[in-house]
């Protein structure tokens, strides 16, 4: 367990190393906070409230949603950069799981997007524009176990795309498609209180709203006790359907590995 701490640990100090980047991404994401904001302040013009959802809402979903997305930045290309270089046969040489290595790995860069980057962006944002508090303690809690749920759906959904790699040799495309549907179907782009109903009840059946929608209404007390634990128990079946396909998509890459350089 010490050697994939030590994962963390690199991972992190490396992240240090980039301070102007970080700079620069506090900037931008709080700018994209502020305009997209501003748009959500001219549509609801002077109504309180459309359809019993505030503009307050929409604006702590945006910070909480926009801010999580990037703090859990996940790296698509980790394993095709190994297969295509040829060092992936070194990782498989190793005493540890490469899976779990790259899972420590995205634990390190979290953390410390979590410390350096969103924490600067939800107080920059919370000074200027304002968010809802929390509903209340218990709440509080049982959205930070839904995020955590969240993050692992998204952390698997990434590795689903990186065990493509096996077959395909640019997942580039992939990647991009899953930031797109991801974006849309988990309300970080636009809360999906506004969709249709009958776009919403196809969304039920993915696990695209569970990664931030899910946790936020948890974190404004939208929905009940009851149907909060209605909504772990979806997290934690899309969790286990992920992982085995992530896992079958492994023990099968692995059997028809070809390696292109080295």
């Amino acid at each position: 367990m010490s050697v994939y701490f030590a994962y963390i640990k690199i991972a992190f100090l490396n992240k240090c190393t980039y301070r102007v980047e970080c700079l620069l991404g506090i900037l931008s994401t709080c700018l994209q906070i502020f305009i997209s904001c501003a748009i959500w302040k001219v549509l609801y013009g002077t109504n309180q409230n459309i359809n019993d959802i505030t503009y307050s809402m929409v604006v702590t979903n945006f910070v909480l949603s926009q801010g999580l997305s990037k703090a859990f930045s996940v790296n698509d290309f980790a394993i095709q950069q190994k297969i295509n270089d040829g060092t992936i046969c070194n990782e498989f040489l190793k005493p540890v799981d490469y899976r779990i290595s790259i899972l420590a790995t995205n634990h390190g860069e979290i953390l410390f997007n979590l410390i350096v980057f969103f924490l600067p962006t939800v107080l920059i944002t919370s000074i200027f524009i304002g968010i809802l508090p929390p509903s209340g303690l218990i709440n509080s809690l049982l959205f930070l176990l839904s995020i955590i749920l969240g993050f692992i759906i998204l952390w698997l959904i990434s590795s689903i795309v990186q065990m493509s790699s096996f077959w395909i040799i640019n997942v580039w495309s992939i990647s991009t498609i899953k930031n797109v549907i991801i974006g849309v179907l988990s309300g970080s782009l636009l809360p999906l209180w506004f969709m249709p109903e009958s776009v919403l009840q196809i969304i039920n059946y993915t696990p695209f709203d569970s990664i931030y929608f899910i946790p936020i209404e948890i974190y404004l007390g939208t929905i009940s006790l009851y149907e909060i634990m209605g909504c772990y128990v979806r997290q934690v079946i899309w969790i286990i359907i992920l992982y085995s396909l992530s896992r079958i998509m492994w023990e099968f890459g692995k059997k028809r590995l070809v390696v292109q350089g080295g």
